[in-house]
């Protein structure tokens, strides 16, 4: 058996509020809440900007574990809205993990970062994304995240 492929479709850049909302630990973790406030979005299949108003309501587990659970609205070079979201991980996000995030940025190798977008848009120039399967590779910068998506071929 062969496994599929992935073709790159984009990358994007959204700009967190500064500080995030902290909840506290909670009965599933410690919650912590992200404004974003716009971003760029820019590939060979998709270019604009993300909008402000999307957020992330992430936990973080007893195994220093985030689990992302977010959503963003992008706006394309020639005036579609594409809603935008997705689940993911990064693990091992300790306290150390952490000031690194808050100093540098963290690369793919320094850390698992991974995450699976789902598209929703009613424009048919991007209908294609309706029904495509995507996985992002991220990365954390003290005062945004970014990803590297791809479609699942």
């Amino acid at each position: 058996m062969e496994a599929p492929g992935l073709e790159y479709l984009f990358s994007y850049t959204a700009e967190l509020e500064d500080p995030q909302q902290v909840v506290g630990a909670g009965p599933y973790g410690q919650r912590m809440i992200a404004h974003v406030t716009g971003g760029q979005v820019d590939g060979p299949r998709l270019k604009g900007e993300v909008l402000d108003g999307g957020g992330d309501w992430a936990l973080i587990d007893e195994h220093s574990t985030l689990r992302l659970d977010a959503r963003i609205t992008v706006r394309t070079h020639d005036g579609a809205h594409i809603f935008v979201s997705y689940r993911g991980v990064i693990a091992h996000l300790d306290a150390d993990t952490l000031t690194k995030v808050y100093t540098s940025t963290l690369e793919p190798g320094d850390i698992y970062y991974r995450t699976t977008p789902i598209f929703e848009t009613g424009d048919e120039r991007y209908a294609w994304l309706n029904t495509t399967v995507a996985v992002g590779v991220g990365h954390l910068t003290p005062d945004s995240v970014s990803y590297d998506v791809f479609g699942v071929l």
